[in-house]
């Protein structure tokens, strides 16, 4: 792996996307156009609809319980931002970390999904989680102590509106008469991916989810958590089904954030790529904490390099 001529055999690597902060309508194509010439696997986007001014909610994410990024910072909404990428690629695929979906209506937002992924030639990984800020599920009028109903009545929702022809649901929290809603999905299944460390989390998306989204986990703490899927998995009815073990991992490209993984530091790259791959780790979404465009921009370009693969 010290040679630049060893080809990369790790996890598959993804780019969050600047979607967060000042970067224009140009800077997010230019980034994902950059992503899918180095042959990156996927660009990502995360998901928040409104901070609220003031919130008291500690994020599960985080040592302490802080969001990581300034919460007056401009954010684009996942599947538009995802929609607009879509035109402007053809390989690469587009991924959400992740939908809080009990905040929405799961038939819209299944309608949603299903376009993208047919107008994008079948690309879309979709993460999906409970959601965390308490403030936000009040702004949106939605139900924040059903969110655990709510969000494993969605995925159920999301697969029946995927995959039957004339799909009907009645469950605790949604219920719809049989819909024509066509165009389905290329892909079948869509992949969703289920979000959230706590251990009723980890069952959720062993029982339903066709993968789970770790966030920003050290690689002994991802190992211990993923041989915690791997035994739940067995005894879920999807058990035979593939299951993707994706995780965000920071970085920054120079040395100006000692605290994240410099990606212009090759060993240090594929030694952190190795190690989570080695924990479990099948995809690695890099985020660049600053999201400014122009380092977003560089990191694809160096990640391309590492890998042997940009162009």
């Amino acid at each position: 792996m010290g040679s630049d001529n060893t080809p990369y055999r790790g996890p598959k690597i993804g780019l969050c996307l600047p979607y967060e902060g000042p970067a224009s309508a140009q800077d997010i194509i230019d980034v994902a156009q950059a992503a899918e010439s180095a042959g990156l696997d996927s660009v990502w986007v995360g998901d928040h609809i409104a901070f609220p001014v003031e919130f008291s909610s500690p994020n599960p994410t985080t040592a302490d319980g802080k969001y990581p990024y300034p919460t007056d910072n401009p954010r684009m909404e996942a599947l538009t931002t995802l929609a607009f990428v879509a035109g402007a690629t053809s390989t690469i695929r587009l991924a959400v970390n992740a939908c809080v979906l009990p905040q929405r209506n799961p038939v819209i937002v299944g309608k949603a999904v299903a376009t993208l992924d047919y107008l994008s030639g079948g690309r879309v990984i979709f993460g999906v989680t409970l959601g965390w800020l308490r403030e936000e599920f009040e702004a949106l009028g939605a139900d924040y102590p059903r969110r655990r109903q709510a969000l494993e009545d969605g995925i159920e929702i999301l697969r029946t509106l995927w995959e039957q022809d004339q799909p009907s649901y009645a469950g605790e929290t949604h219920s719809f008469p049989p819909l024509n809603m066509r165009p389905k999905p290329v892909q079948s299944p869509v992949p969703i991916l289920v979000g959230g460390h706590s251990r009723p989390a980890l069952r959720r998306a062993a029982a339903v989810g066709d993968g789970w989204l770790a966030s920003r986990m050290t690689p002994d703490g991802l190992r211990d958590h993923v041989s915690f899927l791997r035994e739940e998995r067995k005894q879920s009815a999807r058990a035979d089904q593939p299951f993707t073990v994706a995780t965000t991992w920071p970085a920054a490209v120079g040395g100006h954030n000692p605290n994240v993984l410099d990606l212009t530091d090759r060993d240090a790259t594929l030694g952190t790529l190795t190690e989570l791959g080695e924990a479990g780790a099948d995809a690695i979404n890099m985020v660049v904490v600053s999201y400014d465009p122009a380092e977003t921009l560089e990191a694809a370009e160096a990640l391309g390099q590492h890998l042997g693969s940009g162009s």
